[in-house]
């Protein structure tokens, strides 16, 4: 038997490796929007469990501490921080210890838009993102709130959307909005 001069090659031909191509972004293209939104309601939820967990240290803190704490939230940079208020004036001044201070995750701000409020008992369209006056949560040395009742809202991109609520005693609850009957869980 006479041996070819040129050896056999293992391997894909370019019709093969075009056709593997073409199904895996087949494949791409339909999971991809399935993880970008696994992602933003991640993203959301992460959020909102963050911003629940330091409003807690926040109300520990002014405890253990024997302090007013405030936590002050900025909108606009999608950002808060909370720190000492000795002075009790609102603001942070020199010498007053922040405790932190926190940004959401990208594609999550604080938003109401097209959500009804508060939570416990919507009564009509959320208007103020974070209802509490001038965008700040006072928690006092006993660390209960000072100036009542309130809410913050949270939204992603998809406009799913969380809250963080306190009510008349003080009790800090965690809702979920529910798109497909527009009410909170």
């Amino acid at each position: 038997m006479r041996e070819s001069f040129f050896p056999k090659k293992a391997g894909f031909s370019l019709l093969e490796m075009i056709t593997a191509v073409a199904i895996a972004l087949l494949l791409g293209a339909f999971a991809f929007p399935q993880l970008n939104r696994y992602w933003q309601s991640f993203r959301l939820e992460s959020a909102a469990q963050s911003l629940a967990s330091n409003l807690e240290l926040a109300r520990y803190s002014a405890i253990s501490k024997n302090v007013n704490v405030v936590v002050a939230f900025d909108p606009a940079a999608s950002s808060y921080e909370s720190f000492e208020d000795r002075n009790g004036n609102g603001i942070r001044d020199t010498g007053e210890v922040l405790l932190g201070s926190f940004s959401l995750p990208r594609q999550v701000e604080f938003n109401g838009a097209g959500l009804l409020g508060p939570p416990s008992s919507p009564s009509g369209p959320v208007v103020d993102p974070i209802t509490f006056s001038n965008d700040k949560v006072v928690l006092n040395s006993q660390g209960k709130l000072n100036g009542g009742l309130g809410s913050i809202y949270l939204q992603n991109g998809m406009n799913d959307a969380a809250a963080i609520s306190y009510n008349i005693t003080g009790r800090m609850k965690a809702y979920r909005w529910d798109k497909s009957s527009s009410s909170w869980k």
